[in-house]
């Protein structure tokens, strides 16, 4: 069996100290203000700067993965004689795996001796990035791609990944939301938990009145789709405490003792120009569906 490199995109939030000690190459995507500076990869917005800008009425923008970036980087493993399975943020938000896909398909066959295979984890942020622990873990087992592949894809809609955020204008500017879900929310002072779904995109699951009240009924919930203890995280943007007060309660609440080195994940700028500072979410691995119980 040929080596093979796990690769993913910031949008899945893996923990960057995870990757490098794992191997796992993380392809960049890119966010812009008006100004028309580009930042995602040799530049990168400190997120203090960052939401501070968004704090200030300035509107930042996000594209996808850069098609030659992909291409390069791809090829590098090819040379060394490895294959490739890629895990990629949803098609549903982004166009990062349509472009990793074809970039694939060009180089295999560029590269017949090679294999590559590019995943839609129809997920983002911590959801779709516990999707690399679960083929790391399988991979240090000494399990094939096909193998790897096979099994998130049978597990694929068990990977959650739900959040909050402070305010819905964000999610609507970016197009993640619609209109009227927004105003709706913001009129009534409405802080809707939302998922990814089946669709790999953003919708409300529940709305709940008050931040404190949203932040009890998503552990409720995740309580009740009994989350696997290895792949669970929390992931914020910009309050790493309030990241840190959720693991305490998952922990005392829920029995999980989260890995804060690597689990407790920052949602990156990319994601962030959607979801607008104080975003708290939850990433997680479950062993019943939402059909299954009582949202």
């Amino acid at each position: 069996m040929a080596e093979f490199t796990l690769f993913t995109d910031v949008n899945t939030d893996v923990h960057p100290v995870y990757a490098e000690r794992e191997g796992i190459i993380i392809l960049p995507q890119y966010y812009y203000f008006e100004d028309g500076v580009v930042y995602g990869d040799e530049i990168v917005l400190d997120e203090e700067t960052f939401y501070r800008r968004l704090a200030e009425g300035e509107t930042a923008k996000s594209t996808g993965c850069n098609p030659d970036r992909v291409r390069r980087t791809f090829e590098a493993e090819l040379k060394k004689g490895k294959d490739i399975l890629a895990i990629i943020c949803s098609s549903g938000l982004s166009g990062s795996f349509s472009t990793c896909y074809t970039v694939g398909e060009e180089l295999a066959a560029e590269y017949p001796d090679r294999k590559i295979i590019v995943m839609d984890s129809l997920n983002e942020s911590s959801g779709a990035g516990l999707m690399l622990y679960v083929a790391r873990d399988m991979q240090k087992e000494g399990r094939t791609m096909e193998e790897i592949r096979d099994y998130i894809e049978s597990v694929k809609q068990n990977f959650q990944g739900m959040f909050i955020v402070d305010d819905l204008k964000y999610l609507v500017r970016g197009g993640r939301l619609s209109a009227f879900s927004g105003a709706f929310g913001t009129m009534l002072d409405i802080k809707p938990i939302l998922y990814l779904n089946e669709e790999g995109k953003i919708v409300p699951l529940k709305k709940v009145r008050t931040r404190k009240r949203a932040i009890n009924e998503l552990l409720r919930i995740a309580k009740e789709m009994e989350p696997d203890p290895i792949y669970i995280c929390t992931a914020y943007t910009y309050d790493k405490t309030a990241a840190e007060e959720l693991a305490d309660r998952i922990r005392d609440e829920l029995g999980i003792e989260i890995d804060r080195e690597v689990k407790i994940v920052m949602i990156n700028n990319t994601i962030g120009a959607h979801t607008g500072p104080n975003a708290l979410g939850l990433g997680f691995l479950a062993r019943r569906k939402l059909s299954e119980i009582n949202v």
